[in-house]
């Protein structure tokens, strides 16, 4: 397992041992944080959930708006589900979710709709949902209509500020590939790698190495994309909005 310890000191590994403080152990190491931030950031962009979580979202009578105990590394909600483990009979059901400006548009329905209208056999009645940040930065959502019972649903999301919140003896996320973050960050503290005393031995060093990281960061590269590639498949991808019954959602 490529922990970000033993990811640093591979990264030192690779650039050949500079002299101490030549990078800095925390230069490195911020490097090293960055960049798999950077390298978790390029997986969420192609589409497919690597790195996912989930919350248990508990909602009482008469109150619309909840929030998400939850912390950085709350990114993209992906699905909505309801949950009723007392009676496992009953089919989950997705619950779509807006942007906050679209929860309302065209729903033409009293708020406490769900004390009437027909429901699935379980307490859970919402029909949308919308996730929305305050100024403190806390992340609530939304229920519609307005819950009348007791109920639950799972959020699946994606992670996002992953680092913020991870240990020092984590491993990256698709672990096989730490070595992709691991280059990017010798090629980021490269300029401020010494060797010597000799500062056009160094300065030559840093060329060769520049040339050897480009030249393996292209290989691991193309793995890296074939290897995503491979793994791409139908997925849901889309969510109501105010556009029409069956546009976009939260992106």
């Amino acid at each position: 397992m490529a922990s970000l310890v033993l990811m640093k000191q591979n990264c030192r590994n690779r650039l050949g041992d500079p002299k101490p403080g030549k990078p800095s152990d925390r230069r490195l190491f911020q490097a090293v944080a960055e960049q798999t931030q950077n390298f978790l950031n390029r997986i969420s962009l192609t589409g497919q959930p690597w790195a996912v979580d989930e919350y248990l979202l508990t909602v009482t009578p008469n109150t619309t708006d909840y929030l998400l105990s939850v912390d950085s590394g709350f990114g993209k909600p992906l699905q909505v589900l309801t949950y009723y483990p007392a009676n496992l009979s009953i089919p989950q059901r997705y619950v779509d979710f807006f942007l906050i400006s679209d929860l309302n548009y065209n729903w033409g329905l009293p708020v406490n709709v769900a004390s009437w209208t027909y429901n699935d056999g379980s307490p859970c009645t919402a029909q949308r949902i919308a996730f929305f940040r305050k100024s403190d930065d806390s992340i609530w959502v939304r229920v519609l209509p307005m819950p009348q019972l007791s109920a639950q649903y799972q959020i699946t999301f994606e992670l996002g500020n992953w680092i913020d919140s991870a240990g020092l003896e984590q491993s990256t996320v698709l672990s096989q590939f730490h070595n992709l973050p691991e280059i990017w960050a010798c090629q980021s503290v490269l300029p401020q790698c010494r060797w010597s005393d000799d500062v056009k031995a160094d300065r030559d060093q840093r060329k060769d190495l520049a040339a050897s990281l480009a030249a393996d960061e292209s290989r691991v590269r193309d793995t890296f994309e074939t290897y995503i590639r491979s793994m791409t498949m139908d997925h849901l991808s889309t969510r109501n909005s105010s556009f029409d019954d069956s546009a976009w959602g939260w992106s």
